[in-house]
């Protein structure tokens, strides 16, 4: 049975709609809003319409079991599969951009127990809050209680080191679409790629141009995938890379002033649309087109105003509450809300993305300033505190 094409996009049109007009009544509410600073281009406005993006994704592979007589596989169509890998790969860029900093700085410039306390706080409170959802509707699966194994794969969930199956449940990586596999690599690149490219930096600065470091982890990473297929980190390194490249684009003025252009604006949205048609994959030769469309978010470009909305800052502030629990909402709908899917035909049945993106705009405006939002301010706290009793050290060491 064919994809419900038309009905797919209605309804995941309708449900970024949805989104937005939820998140522009919170933000007149008060929901606070990212400031200027240390903010780099629109990504902020991005990074919500990313996480809504990998939702309507793993919609698509629910209708797919569900009523298309398919698996749960990648859907056959690209741009519904790129609505998932696509901005996924979006979002790595978006993590080499915002710690290139860090990077460019060198390896001596940071403290890194400040760093690692800090990233540890501002993704485990999250992580640990979306398990819990996992444990509680599993434990609705299967009537189980928590057993010995518990809290061994409780430790693998949260650190995104694996997803075990809970409780005996051996769909249980289902119950949140398998999410956290993104999170794994984001792990890596935080304790491996991060200070071994503030290490290179350190060699690179008097010889060679900031530049040349991005550069040389993309061809690096191209090499190693190439060498290393099997190896996960490689296939994603040359995304960090482009990420890295994207500040020092950022960083140079007439740069920036090109990329704002309405021209620019075309061709970015062009690229990001010819990715998504054409490639299954965004690696290999989607990669340079959703590159293109990246470099111009980070330098500014607001896509005819869209990502400067105060909507689409809210949901950027929501994204990762959004991409850790849409899964949980999706299995929900699909293996228990049979009352409600019933009563949609195939073709209308993505007429419910906007109540699950609705539900997940609400759930998640909850989770960042319940649980997101202090975490943030615990880790700034305890990271300072560490940089002081560091500096306290070095000073009493001097003397």
């Amino acid at each position: 049975m064919p994809y419900p094409v038309v009905g797919i996009c209605i309804g995941a049109l309708l449900a970024f709609a949805t989104a937005m007009g939820l998140a522009e009544l919170l933000a007149r509410r008060g929901f606070p809003l990212p400031s200027g600073g240390k903010r780099i281009g629109q990504i902020d406005g991005l990074r919500g319409f990313l996480s809504l993006s990998v939702m309507v994704h793993h919609f698509v592979i629910w209708l797919q079991i569900t009523r298309l007589g398919g698996s749960w596989a990648p859907p056959s169509i690209n741009f519904f599969q790129m609505l998932g890998t696509g901005a996924v790969a979006l979002f790595f860029m978006t993590t080499g951009l915002l710690f290139y900093p860090r990077i460019r700085a060198g390896f001596r410039a940071n403290s890194w127990p400040a760093l690692y306390i800090s990233r540890v706080f501002r993704l485990i409170p999250m992580s640990v809050a979306a398990f819990v959802f996992v444990t509680l509707v599993v434990m609705l699966q299967t009537g189980r209680g928590l057993d010995a194994d518990f809290p061994r794969a409780a430790l693998q969930w949260i650190t995104a080191a694996d997803m075990p199956p809970l409780l005996g449940y051996d769909e249980s990586a289902r119950v949140n679409a398998a999410v956290l596999w993104s999170l794994k690599y984001e792990w890596q690149f935080y304790l491996a790629a991060l200070p071994i490219c503030a290490l290179l930096m350190d060699l690179f600065r008097p010889r060679l141009p900031s530049w040349a470091l991005p550069v040389a982890v993309i061809l690096i990473g191209v090499m190693g995938r190439k060498l290393f297929p099997d190896v996960g980190l490689w296939k994603y390194i040359p995304l960090f890379g482009t990420g890295m490249l994207a500040f020092e684009a950022q960083s140079r003025p007439e740069i920036v002033r090109r990329l704002q252009s309405r021209a620019v604006t075309l061709a970015a949205l062009l690229a990001l649309l010819f990715a998504m048609t054409l490639f299954k994959s965004p690696l290999d030769l989607a990669w340079p087109l959703l590159s293109l469309f990246f470099f111009a978010v980070a330098c500014g470009n607001d896509m005819f105003g869209l990502l400067r909305t105060r909507a689409a800052l809210v949901l950027g502030e929501c994204c990762y509450g959004i991409y850790l629990t849409h899964g949980i909402l999706l299995f929900l709908l699909f293996t228990h809300g049979g009352a409600l899917t019933g009563l949609f035909a195939t073709p209308f049945l993505p007429l419910l993305m906007p109540l699950v993106a609705l539900v997940l705009a609400l759930l998640t405006a909850g989770t960042y300033l319940l649980v997101e939002r202090p975490g943030m301010k615990a880790g700034r706290i305890l990271s300072d505190r560490w940089r002081t009793f560091a500096g306290r050290k070095i000073s009493f060491a001097a003397k």
